[in-house]
């Protein structure tokens, strides 16, 4: 009952943001025996890219729905290929421990209801290493301390899972929110890993917004498409660092959408 309560809070304050300042609450005349009364309002939904044709996601978690439905949710792919283990613009570091550290301040700047999560390939694997969620920062960075430099670059895999996990979780937000997929990489996709396709569905199907820094390898990558995706190059960790404020920065500004039952 609380959480349904909650819920129609969420929703009606969506729905009636300062009605003051509309031109037809502040012109419109009263109601009167000649006149209709104005319908009422119909609820409203926050979308980052797409319009508001209420198709993302296609299925709607009603039985696991969030306690907080506007959450940030930050789902972050970290390279921690083999390319990683060397120094190249880590001022005499790893880049994997200059991409550590940074990530890691990344996470504790995120707003404390935010959900983030984290994929990685790396030398023991590829898949998440922990799942969306909000109270789960000292397991991010636990799972972040413990990458080891090794293996290929499958951009495309972390694409793909990154896209699905966000999509689950909008589920359980009924599409509400924002959704930012956060890749930390440091070299073009292995063979067969291309992110061409991976990019394309993402666009095309859901508001989620790509963030790229691409730590030594400069602007020539595939993941740096101007005016679809955000993309920022680092040369060194001051830089990596800055890349990865941005993306609390450049979450494109929301408009209040007709939301469609």
């Amino acid at each position: 009952m609380l959480k349904k309560f909650s819920v129609c809070i969420a929703l009606a304050a969506l729905a009636g943001c300062d009605s003051s300042s509309s031109p037809a609450s502040s012109s419109a005349p009263a109601a009167t025996a000649e006149t209709k009364p104005a319908q009422a309002a119909k609820p409203t939904a926050l979308y980052a890219m797409r319009p508001a044709d209420n198709l993302w996601p296609a299925t709607r978690e009603q039985s696991e729905l969030s306690d907080n439905l506007l959450a940030k949710n930050y789902y972050i792919v970290f390279d921690g290929s083999g390319s990683m283990d060397n120094t190249d613009c880590g001022d005499g570091k790893r880049k994997l421990d200059v991409a550590k550290t940074a990530v890691k301040k990344f996470v504790e700047q995120l707003p404390a209801d935010a959900n983030v999560g984290v994929y990685a390939f790396d030398g023991q694997g590829v898949g998440e290493r922990t799942h969306l969620a909000t109270q789960n920062r000292p397991v991010v960075k636990q799972m972040i301390d413990q990458l080891v430099a090794g293996g290929g670059t499958p951009l495309s895999a972390g694409l793909e899972d990154g896209q699905a996990a966000l999509t689950t979780q909008a589920g359980k937000q009924l599409g509400y929110g924002e959704y930012h997929l956060v890749i930390i990489t440091d070299g073009l996709a292995s063979r067969g890993y291309e992110t061409d396709g991976a990019v394309q569905s993402i666009l095309q199907n859901t508001p989620i917004n790509i963030h790229t820094i691409g730590f030594c390898i400069g602007d020539d990558h595939s993941l740096h498409q101007p005016g679809l995706t955000f993309y920022r190059s680092a040369s060194d960790p001051d830089s990596l660092m800055a890349g990865l404020n941005e993306v609390l920065a450049e979450a494109p500004d929301f408009t209040l959408l007709e939301f469609q039952q």
